[in-house]
């Protein structure tokens, strides 16, 4: 029995000196590592960034991410989101970019890993995960997260499941600026300022103004006005601004009433006393009119 049990010790030596070398591991005796405790906190946060709705829908922290290739082990929050284009263009960005994470004290950290999508299109809805290393010891609702790049109007979402994001949503104000132009009675019926337009956010220190006319042809041929781009043009002290969008008609019928479109300026976020002109051109050397009009900031 002695000889037996002595052979089978030699058999299991040889076999490790010649299995072990040729990169062959033996199973670990702990077993597969589990994930750590998450804690999940909803918060239903949304703004609306280059067009697109984009819902903060909870944050999650552990001590690390089983699921993350790049997890830290030494504290991680996780952000879901639901991205929403409502516009009717194909929207793209990278949270690598756009997307920062402010701690206790407000220094900032970027993502350290994203699962997103490459472009979000006209009318769909989808999701997206980013993970940041943050230290265990800081809760989530000490937290906010930044949605911008830097030299973009930025936005700040506080991680406690009860921000007021109302400062970033479009504001429209009512107005009745008159003015005949080329024969034509045009109407400045409201503007609306926003960070954001389809595709596009503001930059640094800049918010979009989108102005909303009407137009009434009372002559007895079709006007031709002509592109907006050439004759419409915003005033804010100083600075003259020209369109950078619009939809507004290049020409309008014998009688057409009410026909309406909308011409957008970037301008700065501080502005709030405007002058819009429509010039004179070429064909009419005296045809200008303009109308003033305030917005709240």
């Amino acid at each position: 029995m002695l000889l037996l049990a002595l052979s089978l010790v030699l058999i299991v030596v040889a076999i490790l000196v010649v299995v072990l070398p040729s990169g062959l591991h033996l199973p670990s005796m702990g077993g597969s590592a589990s994930q750590s405790p998450i804690t999940t906190m909803p918060l239903d946060a949304t703004v609306t960034y280059a067009g697109v709705e984009v819902t903060v829908v909870n944050a999650q922290q552990s001590q690390s991410f089983l699921d993350d290739p790049k997890t830290s082990t030494d504290g991680m929050v996780r952000l879901n989101l639901q991205e929403q284009n409502k516009t009717g263009v194909k929207v793209s960005w990278s949270y690598y970019t756009i997307a920062q994470l402010l701690l206790p004290g407000k220094s900032s950290i970027g993502p350290s890993y994203v699962k997103e999508q490459p472009a979000i299109a006209p009318g769909a809805t989808q999701s997206a995960v980013i993970d940041f290393a943050v230290p265990a010891s800081d809760k989530i609702s000490q937290l906010t997260l930044q949605l911008g790049a830097a030299n973009q109007a930025q936005m700040d979402i506080p991680l406690t499941g009860k921000a007021d994001l109302s400062k970033y949503a479009p504001k429209t104000t009512k107005l009745n600026g008159q003015m005949v132009y080329f024969g034509l009675n045009y109407t400045l019926t409201s503007a609306t300022s926003s960070l954001s337009i389809s595709g596009q956010q503001a930059s640094k220190g800049k918010r979009y103004l989108t102005l909303t006319l009407s137009v009434d042809n009372t002559l007895s041929q079709e006007a031709i006005a002509g592109s907006p781009y050439d004759y419409i043009r915003l005033q804010s002290g100083n600075t003259t601004f020209s369109p950078i969008a619009s939809t507004l008609p290049v020409s309008f019928a014998t009688g057409e009433s009410g026909k309406t479109g909308m011409v957008t300026f970037l301008v700065p976020q501080n502005s709030t006393n405007f002058t819009l002109i429509l010039l004179a051109q070429a064909q009419n050397p005296g045809d200008q009119a303009s109308t003033d009009f305030q917005i709240a900031n």
